[in-house]
């Protein structure tokens, strides 16, 4: 079987995620892999054989998306011409993690494709929503991306169509330790609007950058610039994590025992929906970083609740079942085909 596994680069969770789920896919063929966007800052361990500018969202500096220069850097033309001159037909199967030019390749030429995202959870109504209007990111959510069939990833199975969060190998095989550090992951926050809220909380945080290109000392901060190996063993010393309400780090967290607290994009309809999921898990939700937020920091470093997590490996679950469906419907395509001879 030949598969091409489509990834959206923007952002370094969808990559984190598909460092697991190639291994897995290659025990049914021969894989290839598809990156589009530009806002990833980690290294990809396996082959990319396509490598395209997709659509990106550029992070403001103040915890939101800039829709100003998201639009600026648009480019639809280029965009028509990667999904035009994507080899969908060569391949038996595809799959995007809400990745668009293969979803798009595939709606333009008639071909299946199969969503395995974090977002078709989202989109599901059995899954927390917030209250919030966000009409354009509803429609981003269920437009962007558009696949014959999905399954989904959330923080628990809120729908049979749902499964856990797949999580790295080298932290499943971790064995973490409580220290006395926070680690910092706010992409969408500059280095000064951090640094201004957090040297007022007088506990020690390793707060990484986009921004540095070495370690630096700033008060009772350490900036670092992003590296897996230095992340990872951060991570895994923690007492505790502040991070955005994306997907993959707060599920990593949590299956680490570590105090997390979140703080989703001002504007970004899915952080929003992830907020309320690790809400009911115990976690701690603010949604800005201003000076009204530093009391509830200093609570929340000062609380010593653990967090309660149950988590099982469903990766191979979700697999075998699109590797089942596809085959199904490829079995049904082609009795079709042979009737209609």
């Amino acid at each position: 079987m030949k598969i091409l596994y489509a990834v959206q680069g923007t952002g370094n969770g969808h990559l984190s995620r598909a460092m697991a789920v190639v291994p897995e896919l290659m025990k049914f063929g021969e894989v290839d892999v598809l990156i589009s966007g530009t806002q990833s800052q980690i290294t990809f361990p396996f082959p990319i054989k396509f490598r395209y500018q997709g659509l990106s969202f550029i992070a403001s500096k103040s915890g939101g998306v800039n829709i100003l220069k998201t639009l600026l850097i648009t480019r639809p033309f280029r965009f028509w011409r990667e999904i035009r001159s994507l080899p969908v037909a060569d391949y038996d199967l595809v799959l995007t993690d809400f990745e668009p030019i293969s979803a798009w390749a595939c709606r333009l030429k008639g071909i299946p494709c199969i969503e395995m995202s974090h977002q078709a959870a989202v989109r599901n109504p059995l899954s927390p929503q917030t209250t919030r209007p966000f009409p354009l990111g509803r429609w981003i959510v269920k437009n962007y991306c558009p696949s014959t069939s999905a399954l989904g990833f959330h923080f628990e199975s809120y729908s049979d169509n749902t499964y856990l969060p797949i999580l790295r190998r080298e932290i499943i095989e971790a064995v973490p330790t409580q220290g006395t550090h926070y680690v910092v992951y706010l992409t969408g926050y500059n280095d000064a609007a951090i640094l201004r809220i957090l040297t007022q909380v007088n506990v020690p945080f390793v707060v990484f950058s986009k921004e540095v290109k070495q370690s630096i000392q700033q008060g009772n901060c350490i900036l670092k610039p992003i590296s897996n190996e230095v992340f990872l063993n951060d991570l895994l010393h923690a007492k505790g994590v502040i991070c955005g309400a994306g997907f993959e780090l707060p599920a990593e967290a949590l299956y680490l025992k570590k105090k997390l607290l979140v703080i989703p994009y001002s504007n970004h309809y899915e952080q929003h929906c992830n907020a309320e999921a690790v809400k009911r898990l115990g976690a701690r939700v603010l949604y800005s970083l201003g000076q009204k937020e530093v009391s509830h920091i200093q609570d929340w470093c000062a609380e010593n609740e653990p967090v309660t997590y149950e988590w099982k490996d469903t990766l191979s679950l979700a697999v075998q079942r699109v590797i089942t469906e596809n085959l199904a419907s490829s079995g049904a395509t082609a009795a079709k085909k042979a009737v209609n001879l």
